[in-house]
């Protein structure tokens, strides 16, 4: 038996018997996959475009730029983000607007890791089918693990990015339903089938 606190865990044998019960196996399973899932969050593709402040031109170095979202179309302007407003306009940063650092060297693209707060308020204002991401370069493991940032409620993004980029998203989404359940792992199929899936 490990000796360290299980109070979270309810009654747990003690360290002088030689079996952990299933339940407190199961527990520890669902432990052991939240531990996963957070390892899992930053592990993103470059952001073609951001800029060189992080070096690696991810979004994955802080707390809040999480999100690679494409601000520029295919022609190098500004995308817009419903009817003919840009990332800029809606988030009224049009005075600090750095299309140039998109489209030029040393990344140049059309994307920008954006705060979650700036994603959530570009939901709300035109709706999801409106916001322009690039998947494979958003934290999204990270995002699904918060509820506000920026004293912005993040709900509206992260139900987003489950339509969005449902492949990013599967992962938490079928750890968390197995997690939820109130026993844990109900068998070993269950185990495999999510550990298939990290």
């Amino acid at each position: 038996w490990l000796e360290f606190p299980y109070s979270f865990l309810g009654d747990v044998p003690s360290v002088s018997e030689p079996h952990m019960s299933i339940s407190h196996f199961a527990a520890l399973l669902s432990l052991l996959f939240v531990l996963v899932l957070r390892a899992q969050a930053g592990d993103v593709a470059p952001c073609t475009g951001e800029g060189a402040r992080y070096g690696d031109f991810k979004c994955n170095h802080d707390q809040t730029h999480r999100v690679c979202a494409e601000l520029l179309d295919a022609a190098g302007t500004p995308e817009e983000w419903g009817p003919k407003r840009d990332f800029w306009a809606i988030t009224n940063q049009t005075a600090f607007k750095w299309d140039a650092d998109i489209r030029n060297p040393p990344n140049p693209g059309r994307g920008w890791c954006i705060c979650m707060w700036a994603t959530a308020t570009l939901i709300k204002e035109v709706g999801c089918d409106n916001v322009h991401l690039e998947c494979a370069s958003t934290d999204v493991p990270y995002i699904l693990q918060k509820f506000t940032d920026g004293g912005v409620d993040l709900a509206p993004a992260k139900v987003c990015l489950q339509k969005k980029c449902p492949t990013q998203a599967a992962t938490v989404t079928k750890a968390a339903s197995f997690l939820e359940q109130p026993n844990g792992f109900r068998s070993s199929q269950q185990f495999r089938s999510l550990q298939g899936s990290l």
